[in-house]
Formats: C-alpha cells, sequence, structure tokens
C-alpha cells in the first residue's frame, strides 16, 4: 500500500472518530489539496485492500471496521456518540478503538433476543453469550455486508 493511501485511511478514521462519520471524498481532496478523482481512486484501492469497505457501485465509505455507516442490530454507545457497529463482533471493537469504556444492544441473529452488554474498563459485562460465526474467516470478504 502507497504511503499516501496509508494517509488517507488516517484521515478517514481520524474523521469518522472526530465527526462520527467518514469523510466525503470531496472533503478527503480538500483535507489533502488534491483532486476527487486521485482521492476516488485512493478509496477504491483501500477497498481492494480491505482496508475499508464502500457501499457497492460507490465511492462512499459503507465500513470502516469496527464503525460502520449503513443500518445494522449492533448499536453501541461509546466515546459520548452512538454508533452503528459491522456485526457483534466489532461492536466489541468500538469501545477499544475509542480507548474507552461503551454500550452494546444488539440482538441474536438466531432468534432475533436482544443483547445486552458493557464494556467497563476494558471487561466485557453484562448477557452470557455465545458467538457463533457463521462464515469461515477465508471467506468473510466473499460477501463482506453478508459476513
Amino acid at each position: 500500500m502507497e504511503a499516501f493511501d496509508l494517509d488517507v485511511r488516517r484521515h478517514v478514521y481520524f474523521s469518522v472518530v472526530a465527526n462520527g462519520r467518514p469523510p466525503t471524498i470531496a472533503e478527503s481532496a480538500l483535507a489533502f489539496a488534491r483532486g476527487e478523482d486521485e482521492l476516488a481512486d485512493v478509496y477504491r484501492r483501500l477497498h481492494d485492500a480491505h482496508a475499508l469497505v464502500l457501499f457497492p457501485n460507490t465511492t462512499d465509505v459503507w465500513m470502516a471496521n469496527p464503525f460502520c455507516f449503513g443500518p445494522t442490530p449492533h448499536r453501541v454507545e461509546a466515546g459520548g456518540r452512538d454508533w452503528t457497529a459491522t456485526c457483534a463482533w466489532d461492536a466489541l471493537g468500538i469501545p477499544a478503538a475509542l480507548h474507552g469504556d461503551g454500550r452494546i444492544a444488539s440482538e441474536c441473529a438466531c432468534c432475533g433476543e436482544p443483547v445486552a452488554l458493557e464494556v467497563r474498563a476494558g471487561a466485557l459485562e453484562g448477557d452470557d453469550v455465545l458467538v457463533h460465526i457463521l462464515v469461515p474467516a477465508r471467506r468473510w470478504w466473499d460477501d463482506i455486508g453478508f459476513t
């Protein structure tokens, strides 16, 4: 991965934490004083490298794991904001990414029962749950939106 691509990736994550959302191509182009076409190419390379996920057929950021910018049942309160996580596993990653505590409200994928967890001082508290990862890790990127 090129150094500039890594700079853009850091910028995306910084913007997510600072603003609660990823930057648009136009915002990133302005931040780096570069053209929007060049930044769109960088976003696509980051997507292809699995460094972030774009909404299908766009250059809009869908996921900057563990953060998700589309609807999921995995909600997290952390860092003074409400977030959406990509999956139940990533919901635990949001408090860690923000270096703080968090509350997670999710649901069982099998039965829809609510699941409530809390991360406090780096320790997991809450419902006694079992996580079942349906798709083997080697196949996650076959359909990352489903996984």
